[in-house]
């Protein structure tokens, strides 16, 4: 990977060679077209807000907290505790997973966390796995239980990527989500507007290769510093636009994210650097279903 500045993280599975995500080839192509303009409106709107560093700075820290609690030796004493600081930070997982992973337990949980960081699977296993193996509470039955299940695939995602973002692409469901065919990688999708449904699948590669051509097009532009947390930065900013216009009119935007006409504040919000809680109610124990 040419355009990251460090060299990915070791994690070693019983090959004992550091894991790799491999670009997968796709069945649609990107448009180079829609990536010139959403970039430009990028640049646009992180000029008026100071630019990209403030974001790059929050993700770092981000990677640090996760680094530090998710190293093989940290885990050793990882409990619920450290978790819930980390839980806190993944806007997509927040509100839904705590009563499932409370009632697993905290040895479980630990388990669950170490299999899925440095598991001998493939990567796309342990995600899978992780999601699934922790049991779902919900409310509304199977619908509810559905929702943890995908709020556990974000949880999973992040703690993969901001443990080890160069070695991991972020593969929350609104980069992609093959089941809603939706995410910040349809926006690039040549022809997406006119497609019923977008063949990208789920595999991990998809992501990475999302994030490659991203981080190649930005290059080519200029940016080419800290594409592991630029990309996700851009990503966010496409999404927020794919948001704003399905929910123009309606208020579900600022409803549901709290937006307020700040088009960052979204970004924000995604990428779990929002502003910290300014009371002592936790955010992951207030829990909605």
């Amino acid at each position: 990977m040419p355009w990251f500045r460090r060299a990915p993280e070791a994690v070693t599975g019983n090959s004992g060679g550091a894991e790799v995500v491999e670009p997968a080839t796709l069945a649609v192509e990107f448009d180079a077209r829609v990536f010139t303009q959403k970039f430009a409106r990028f640049l646009e709107i992180l000029g008026e807000a100071g630019g990209v560093d403030p974001f790059v700075s929050a993700l770092e820290t981000k990677h640090q907290l996760f680094a530090k609690a998710l190293s093989r030796e940290g885990l050793d004493e990882f409990g619920l505790d450290s978790l819930e600081t980390l839980v806190e930070t993944v806007m997509p997982a927040r509100k839904r997973v705590w009563p499932s992973l409370e009632a697993h337990g905290e040895a479980a949980v630990r388990e669950a966390v170490r299999d899925l960081l440095y598991g001998s699977r493939p990567v796309g296993e342990r995600l899978a796995g992780f999601a699934e193996g922790i049991p779902a509470l919900g409310d509304n039955g199977s619908k509810g239980e559905r929702k943890v299940r995908r709020a556990l695939t974000d949880l999973g995602a992040e703690l993969l990527h901001f443990r080890a973002p160069v070695q991991y692409p972020l593969m929350s469901r609104w980069v992609w989500d093959q089941g809603t065919h939706s995410g910040a990688l349809r926006e690039f999708v040549k022809g997406g507007d006119a497609l019923d449904k977008v063949p990208l699948g789920s595999d991990p590669g998809v992501y990475e290769t999302g994030r490659r051509w991203v981080a190649e097009r930005m290059a080519e532009n200029g940016m080419y510093r800290n594409p592991e947390f630029v990309v996700d930065v851009f990503l966010a900013h496409a999404y927020a636009d794919y948001m704003r216009a399905l929910s123009s009119g309606m208020g579900i935007l600022n409803a549901d994210f709290g937006g307020k006409g700040d088009p960052l504040e979204v970004v924000r919000k995604l990428l779990g650097i929002d502003a910290a809680r300014r009371t002592a109610e936790s955010r992951v124990k207030k829990v909605l279903h």
